[in-house]
């Protein structure tokens, strides 16, 4: 260091009159009074500076051969393990050896070339052959002239942090893997669940469709019950592993307020009606109509809330109110008159696997309030609770909604539907169901075959997509996971069909229901995404949704002695899916019952004047006709109940006339009954 010499000091006034001192340097020495530090003595403060620092410290001097270090300070030996005797004269790169970085090595000596500064992160070793990470800050010191007069380093021994860093990165690898099994198993169990319970659902929605006893009817009504809680649950989970996940997004798109709320007074009705609750909803005169947000999200947390409300509530009401708020917000509350929470059960009301009612009748699995809490927090808002035990409570949150003020207002008050167990219109459209599951197809094409829709089935998608060449359909509802090719293949080669084949609306029905499965539908070309299970009324709703804006099939005219003769005595292929779900050897039993329950529902028919009693056993006959393919006998039965349900006599009378002969040709037309019936003399009307 003989090149850095020390020289006499000039002074000069601070602005607060306080002289400096500088040395030829440049460097800058505050003079005050006696406290003055001489430049000697500021050397010794600098070294001794320099001798504490816990940083190490070394000057390598460039203008002697290879560099070598010509100083160090003890925090270098601590950390290093050399003592200064075996550092001073060598090359800084002793401390590299087996894993230290050549990338890094090479960074530094072009920084050295360059004369520049560096800050770099490399391996080195201890003096007991230990590695240790050292982050290095490596600059050129130049002289008055510019010459270069050393290279000072300063090292921190950062191994610890390195290492802590590594543990994080570690974890939250970890994390995302385990993050990516759970969703993983959960899309698997998802699927796998709801294949199984769609059949179940469906089955029991079937069979609450038929002439049922009393005690019957409850056993069903139960597992129906069940069955609903299970899917509920299902949805639930997936819903909070998707917001836990981080993987729910909210979307922003314009919607109506009061067909969001009417569409939650409809769902909540049939239960209300049932407890005899008014169900109603009021809106606050000074909102817009409009407002861009999530809808389906919106409609989730009300259902959810509505929900409980009617669940736990005994008598009196359940109302939806929504109001402006000063601040801009949209405030929501849903109340009711039902037995309240007791307060110690409200600090945890909103956790997940929490009940207001743990030991009560009506269950749940605690998920749903933890749910309506975390989608309104994504939303923006806060959701809180005010109850009186015995008297009722009121769930409200609020939501900062952007409104389109130019959309109108809302109405003031709004009502559920009628729940009035009306039947449904009378539908017709050709139907191409594509399913390979044996339960799911029986039940998928009872249904819509008793709703009076033709169904046809392809077990594969390549059945699917031969059967959309060469016939016309109204309607395609595709399963995805199907053998030999899948609902996406299937759907992409009959989208690149010529003229309307190619254009017939294709809905998804399967059981995938995890986040971008309806995109993935959408993307391959399909018009709508159903997710199992489906009950009939969801299953007939979608479809009427398609098919409603496209024209209906002309059906051909029945003649007055033999309703509904275009269709056949029997279906064959309904048969074969009949004989194919129940499982060998047991077709001919189910038949057997089926004829013999006909004969004598057919009997009672012709034995009743009343329409409303002939309207229900028409009702059972239909059912019971289009689930073993009795295709004429079922149209005959649909047209009686219409005509009992408007009142028609000359058309209940029409039909009557040759109900009797009818079902006997029906009966003769399966298999192995023929014989059997030319033994029975023919029903008569009493």
């Amino acid at each position: 260091m003989s090149r850095l010499k020390r020289s006499s000091p000039t002074t000069t006034e601070a602005g607060g009159g306080l002289p400096i001192r500088r040395d030829v340097a440049g460097n800058a020495m505050l003079h005050a009074g006696g406290g003055a530090i001489t430049a000697a003595g500021l050397e010794g403060v600098l070294a001794l500076a320099i001798a504490s620092a816990p940083t190490g410290m070394v000057v390598a001097d460039p203008n002697l051969p290879d560099c070598p270090i010509v100083f160090c300070n003890p925090a270098f030996s601590k950390i290093t393990g050399y003592p200064p005797e075996e550092v001073l004269g060598r090359n800084c790169r002793f401390l590299q050896g087996p894993g230290t970085e050549k990338d890094t090595v090479r960074a530094l000596r072009r920084a050295i070339a360059e004369r520049q500064p560096i800050t770099v992160e490399l391996t080195n070793h201890r003096r007991d052959g230990r590695r240790f990470v050292n982050e290095l800050r490596m600059a050129p010191v130049f002289g008055a002239g510019g010459e270069l007069l050393a290279y000072v380093g300063i090292q921190h021994d950062v191994t610890a942090r390195k290492r802590a860093e590594k543990e994080t990165l570690k974890a939250r690898r970890e994390a995302e893997r385990a993050s990516k099994e759970k969703s993983d198993f959960l899309a698997f169990m998802s699927h796998e669940v709801r294949t199984p319970l769609h059949g179940v659902m469906g089955t029991l929605s079937l069979l609450l469709d038929t002439t049922l006893d009393a005690e019957q009817r409850a056993y069903a009504e139960t597992a129906r019950r069940c069955g609903l809680t299970l899917l509920e649950t299902v949805n639930e989970l997936l819903d909070l592993s998707r917001i836990e996940a981080g993987k729910l997004v909210i979307s922003q798109e314009p919607f109506a307020l009061a067909e969001v709320v009417k569409e939650v007074l409809d769902v909540l009705a049939p239960a209300a009606a049932e407890k005899g609750l008014d169900l109603s909803a009021s809106l606050d005169h000074l909102l817009p109509a409009r407002f861009i947000g999530d809808a389906s999200r919106l409609r989730q947390v009300l259902i959810n809330l509505g929900d409980n409300a009617v669940k736990f509530t005994h008598r009196g009401s359940v109302e939806i109110r929504l109001a402006a708020l000063p601040d801009g917000r949209i405030g929501f509350a849903v109340t009711d008159t039902g037995i309240g929470i007791p307060p110690r059960l409200r600090a945890t009301l909103f956790s997940r696997f929490a009940q207001a009612e743990p030991t009560g009748e009506q269950g749940g699995s605690g998920l749903g309030l933890a749910i309506c809490k975390r989608l309104v927090a994504l939303m923006g808002g806060q959701i809180a609770v005010d109850s009186t035990p015995g008297r009722g409570s009121t769930f409200f949150f609020d939501l900062p909604l952007t409104p389109l003020p130019e959309s109108g207002s809302p109405p003031a008050r709004l009502q559920p539907a009628p729940t009035n167990g009306e039947h449904p219109p009378a539908a017709h459209g050709r139907i191409l169901l594509a399913e390979d599951g044996k339960a799911n197809q029986l039940v998928a094409a009872a249904i819509l075959r008793k709703a009076g829709y033709t169904v046809e089935l392809a077990r594969d998608g390549a059945e699917a997509a031969a059967a959309a060449e060469s016939g016309d359909y109204d309607l395609i509802l595709m399963d995805v996971r199907m053998p030999l090719m899948d609902g996406f293949a299937a759907t992409r080669a009959i989208r690149a069909l010529q003229g309307s084949r190619g254009r017939v609306p294709i809905i998804a029905m399967t059981a995938a229901a995890m986040p971008g499965d309806a995109e993935k539908c959408l993307d391959a070309g399909m018009d709508g995404h159903l997710a199992k299970p489906l009950d009939r009324i969801q299953l007939l709703a979608a479809v009427e949704r398609v098919l409603e804006s496209r024209p209906r099939r002309p059906r051909a005219p029945a003649p007055a002695d033999e309703p509904v003769i275009a269709a056949p005595l029997l279906d064959r292929e309904t048969l074969e899916e009949l004989r194919a779900a129940v499982g060998p050897g047991r077709l001919p039993r189910l038949i057997t019952v089926f004829t013999q329950e006909t004969q004598e529902r057919v009997q009672r028919i012709l034995g009743l004047s009343d329409h409303a009693a002939i309207e229900d056993e028409a009702h059972g006959l239909k059912a019971a006709a289009a689930t073993f393919g009795a295709a004429a006998l079922r149209d005959a039965a649909k047209a009686l109940e219409e005509a009992c349900r408007v009142h028609d006599e000359n058309g209940v009378r029409r039909v009557l006339a040759g109900l009797s002969v009818l079902a006997e040709r029906t009966i003769a037309a399966f298999p192995g009954q023929r014989a059997q019936q030319d033994a029975r003399p023919p029903a008569k009307r009493g």
